[in-house]
């Protein structure tokens, strides 16, 4: 995993080196392609063209039309570029937003141009479910790689030769970097910053899109509790427990509410929700701690009573083990996000 943005060293130097083709200036491009997402898109166009300044280097960032010079974006907005595909030869990064149609096989002649590109050494850098053109090119075979955690079901199942870290924010493959869920592409974006320009830059950049220069722990910290298929028994047992996370909940007397044999109710349970009662049981505890932690003053120790870990041990190891950070970093992090920078 990529080393965390350390604190901002007033004599650093911005460390741009000139490029191929004679330019001082880092040449980023972005890819457009019908149905790309507006949120990736945009934030990629915001960071790498926007933070622009007069008095120091930064990066030449053009947008290619991969379908045309006239992209349909997935909201149904039209985007008009005046590059196509052909620049992606002259690029020293390029970006790959989400793609469209996750199962879709990507254009043959894409697939090479990205195939070229990492050959001749470029970085390529995906958000989301970019990754998932990046794969469909073959690029991380045999490579670390992460993209949104809904997404990894699917990605697991079509590249099984790509090593899937879906517990992490962002991850770095030799010159290839993927993220995960949509917001995850500015937590990569600042760290290369951090790369191309100095620590300085990056923690400006933070500070200007009001967000923490580092983040703590990895997606897994956003994963809500899986719905499932609906059922009106198991949802009776769902709102029992909810209601009752305080106290010391057995299997036994979950099942024993809708009139199931023990086995039965573990069965059925794990056919809608793809887990066990018992470790459902324990995300939902987590979840309700993650949400008194980021909502109020209460302490660990109560928060522990409350959510039903009994010590406040407990409830450290299973959010360690869950979330990937400790309840008193996670709480600090939240307190980051929303304090006004």
């Amino acid at each position: 995993m990529l080393t965390p943005i350390s604190a901002i060293e007033s004599n650093e130097k911005p460390r741009v080196a000139a490029n191929d083709h004679g330019s001082s200036e880092h040449q980023l491009v972005v890819c457009a392609y019908h149905g790309l997402s507006m949120l990736e898109y945009g934030a990629a166009i915001d960071i790498f063209a926007g933070h622009r300044t007069a008095d120091a280097p930064w990066y030449q960032c053009r947008v290619a039309g991969l379908d045309g010079l006239r992209i349909q974006m997935n909201g149904g907005t039209w985007l008009e570029t005046s590059d196509d595909a052909r620049i992606l030869a002259e690029a020293d990064t390029i970006v790959i937003p989400g793609w469209r149609r996750l199962s879709e096989e990507p254009d043959p002649q894409l697939l090479q141009a990205l195939q070229q590109a990492a050959a001749r050494g470029a970085r390529l850098v995906s958000f989301c479910s970019g990754a998932f053109l990046l794969a469909h090119a073959g690029l991380l075979d045999g490579k670390a790689a992460t993209t949104h955690w809904k997404y990894a079901e699917l990605f697991a199942q079509l590249f099984p030769q790509v090593d899937l870290k879906v517990d992490r924010l962002y991850v770095q493959a030799g010159r290839i970097f993927t993220s995960a869920g949509s917001a995850a592409c500015l937590d990569l974006s600042l760290q290369l910053i951090k790369e191309d320009f100095g620590a300085a830059r990056a923690n400006q950049a933070a500070r200007r899109l009001v967000i923490p220069g580092q983040r703590d722990g990895g997606q897994q910290q956003f994963i809500e509790l899986p719905l499932g298929k609906p059922d009106p028994a198991l949802g009776l047992v769902q709102d029992y427990a909810l209601q009752h996370l305080q106290q010391p909940l057995q299997m036994d007397e979950l099942a024993a509410l809708v009139h199931m044999s023990r086995r039965s109710f573990d069965r059925k349970f794990k056919a809608s929700f793809g887990q066990s009662p018992k470790q459902w049981l324990l995300n939902a505890r987590v979840e309700h701690a993650k949400t008194l932690l980021a909502t109020s003053n209460t302490s660990v120790e109560q928060i522990a009573t409350l959510c039903g870990f009994g010590t406040a041990q407990a409830l450290r190891d299973q959010f360690d083990l869950l979330v990937g950070i400790s309840p008193a970093r996670f709480r600090t992090q939240q307190l980051r996000q929303v304090a006004v920078v």
